[in-house]
C-alpha cells in the first residue's frame, strides 16, 4: 500500500512540476477561451476584436516561447512521465510555427475571401490558435499516444480551415478531400502504432523495452509497423505516397490557410520524423540494420518526392497548384537532410525550414495580394502586373529565387547546408544511395528553375491580352511582403546571424 501511495505521490509531483514548462501552451488555451467570450459579447460592437485578441495573445506566446531558451538552457526536460520532451530544438520548431501563424493572421485581416465569407473571421482565428496549440505538442511528443492525439488535434481543425469558405465549391471540395485522405492516413498510422505497442509493450519510443521489443521480432514485421506509423507523418509533410491531396486542397483552401498548411504542419511533421530517426539511431538493441534501412528508405522517398513535385509543377497554370507541387518538391529536399541525419543535418534542416517558411509565406502573401487585386489565381492573369505593381512583383521574384535555391537569397544557403549534410553522411558511411540522392537534388533544383520562371515571365515580359479592372493594392500587405523579401536576402548574405543562434 505504501508503494502505491509513493507512486501516486511521485506522479502528482511530476505533473505539478511539468506545468511550468508548458506556459506557452497554457497561454494559447487561455487565449482561445477568452476569444470565445469576446466573440459572444463584444464582436458585434467592435470590428476585428477577436482577431486583435488572437494576434495579441499569439505575440505574448511567442515571447513566452523565447523565454524557454533561458528556462531549460541546453538540457532537455522530460515532462509528464516522458510523454513529451522540451529541448532547444523543440523550442525552435515551436517558434517557427508560432511566427508563421502570426504572419498569416496579420495577412488574414485583409484577405478578401475571408472578409466576405458569411461565417466572418471569429471562428477562423480561433481555429488558427487551436492548430498552433496542437502543432506545439506535436514537436514535443515522444510517446505514441501523445503523437497520435496531437496529430489528430491538428488534423480535425485543419479540415475545417480548408473548407472555411462556405458556399465556395472549391473550398468545400478541399475540406472534404483533406478529411478523407486524412482519415485514411490516421487509420494507417494508428494501426502501425498498435503493432509497435504489441511488439514492445510500451508507448514510449525512447524506452529501452521499445528497442528490445523491436529487436526481438522479425525484422520485416518491425519494419512494416514503423512504415505504417510514419505514413501518418508523411501525410503531414506531403511526402510520397501521401501527397495526392496537396494540389486540390492548396488550390481550394483560402490563401492564408494554404500558406499555413504549406509550412506549419510540415515543420511539426519533420520534427516528429526526426524524433523517430533519433530513436532508431540511438538504439543499442536494434543495431545498425534499423539505421541503415531508415537511411535507405528515406533517401528513396526523398528522391521520389522531390522529382514528383518538381516535374509535376512544370505543367501547372494555376499559381496555387504550382506552389502546391513546389511544396511537395521541398518536402523531398527536407527529407534529404533527415536521411543524412546528424547533429549538423538537424541544424541544416532547421535553418532550411526557417528560410523556406519565409520565402513560401512571402510567395503566398504575394499571391494573396494579387488575388485581392484582380480576384484570380491563374498564371495568365499575372501578365503585365510587374509594371503596375513593381514592389510586390519584385519581392515575389526574390521569394521564387530563394525557393529555387539561387544566390544571394537564404534559399541558396539552406539548400547548400542540406546538400553538405548529405555529402558528409555519404563520405562518412559510404552509402552510394545518398550520393544518388544528392545528384537528384541538383537535377531537381534545375527543374524548379523552369517552372518558377513562368511567374516573373508573365509579370514582366508578357502583356495582358484584355484590359481588366484592377483594385488598389493594400499598403499593409505591401509593407509585410517587402519586409519578408528583405529578410530573405539578408539571411542569404548573413546566414550566420540565424545559424549562429542554433546552438545546443
Amino acid at each position: 500500500m505504501k508503494n502505491f501511495v509513493d507512486i501516486i505521490q511521485a506522479s502528482v509531483n511530476d505533473i505539478m512540476g511539468s506545468w511550468i514548462f508548458l506556459l506557452p501552451e497554457i497561454s494559447l488555451a487561455l487565449v482561445f477561451i477568452i476569444m470565445i467570450f469576446v466573440d459572444l459579447f463584444w464582436s458585434k460592437k467592435t470590428k476585428n476584436i477577436v482577431a486583435i485578441v488572437a494576434i495579441s495573445g499569439l505575440s505574448i506566446v511567442i515571447l513566452e516561447t523565447l523565454d524557454q531558451f533561458l528556462l531549460i538552457r541546453s538540457f532537455p526536460v522530460q515532462l509528464f512521465s516522458g510523454m513529451i520532451k522540451l529541448d532547444p530544438a523543440a523550442i525552435w520548431y515551436k517558434l517557427l510555427i508560432q511566427l508563421s501563424g502570426l504572419l498569416l493572421m496579420l495577412f488574414s485581416l485583409r484577405d478578401f475571401q475571408l472578409r466576405n465569407t458569411e461565417k466572418g473571421g471569429s471562428e477562423y482565428f480561433s481555429l488558427m490558435l487551436v492548430v498552433t496549440l496542437g502543432l506545439n505538442f506535436m514537436v514535443m511528443a515522444q510517446n505514441l499516444l501523445m503523437i497520435y492525439l496531437s496529430v489528430e488535434f491538428v488534423s480535425v481543425c485543419s479540415y475545417v480551415l480548408a473548407a472555411y469558405l462556405t458556399g465556395n465549391k472549391r473550398s468545400e471540395e478541399a475540406g472534404m478531400k483533406y478529411a478523407l485522405f486524412g482519415a485514411v492516413a490516421s487509420a494507417i498510422m494508428l494501426y502501425g502504432m498498435s503493432l509497435l505497442y504489441g511488439f514492445t509493450g510500451t508507448l514510449s519510443i525512447y524506452d529501452s523495452s521499445f528497442y528490445s521489443g523491436l529487436s526481438s521480432v522479425h525484422f520485416a514485421s518491425a519494419l512494416i509497423a514503423i512504415l505504417l506509423t510514419v505514413a501518418g507523418l508523411f501525410f503531414k509533410i506531403s511526402a510520397y505516397p501521401m501527397q495526392v491531396w496537396v494540389p486540390d486542397v492548396y488550390e481550394g483552401a483560402p490563401t492564408p490557410v494554404t500558406a499555413f498548411l504549406s509550412v506549419a504542419p510540415k515543420v511539426a511533421g519533420i520534427a516528429l520524423l526526426i524524433t523517430f530517426v533519433i530513436s532508431l539511431n540511438s538504439s543499442p538493441a536494434s543495431g545498425s540494420i534499423f539505421h541503415l534501412s531508415a537511411e535507405n528508405f528515406l533517401a528513396v522517398i526523398a528522391i521520389i518526392t522531390m522529382s514528383l513535385g518538381n516535374f509535376s509543377a512544370l505543367w501547372q497554370n494555376n499559381v496555387k497548384r504550382l506552389m502546391a507541387y513546389s511544396a511537395i518538391g521541398h518536402s523531398g529536399f527536407i527529407l534529404m537532410g533527415v536521411a543524412a541525419y546528424s547533429m549538423t543535418g538537424q541544424k541544416a534542416i532547421l535553418f532550411f525550414l526557417f528560410v523556406y517558411a519565409i520565402a513560401n509565406i512571402g510567395a503566398f502573401l504575394s499571391i494573396g495580394y494579387f488575388s485581392n487585386v484582380f480576384h484570380s489565381e491563374e498564371l495568365d492573369d499575372y501578365k503585365g502586373m510587374g509594371i503596375k505593381y513593381p514592389l510586390v512583383s519584385a519581392a515575389m521574384v526574390v521569394f521564387l529565387i530563394s525557393l529555387t535555391g539561387l544566390p544571394p537569397t537564404a534559399g541558396f544557403v539552406g539548400k547548400f547546408f542540406i546538400f553538405s549534410a548529405a555529402v558528409e553522411a555519404y563520405l562518412l558511411g559510404g552509402n552510394k544511395l545518398l550520393l544518388i540522392m544528392v545528384i537528384f537534388g541538383v537535377v531537381n533544383t534545375v527543374v524548379a528553375l523552369f517552372y518558377y520562371l513562368k511567374i516573373p515571365l508573365n509579370l514582366y515580359l508578357r502583356k495582358s491580352k484584355t484590359e481588366i479592372s484592377l483594385d488598389k493594392g493594400n499598403l499593409f500587405y505591401s509593407v509585410l511582403i517587402i519586409m519578408l523579401a528583405v529578410l530573405t536576402v539578408f539571411l542569404g548574405i548573413f546566414p550566420n546571424k540565424l545559424m549562429g543562434m542554433m546552438n545546443w
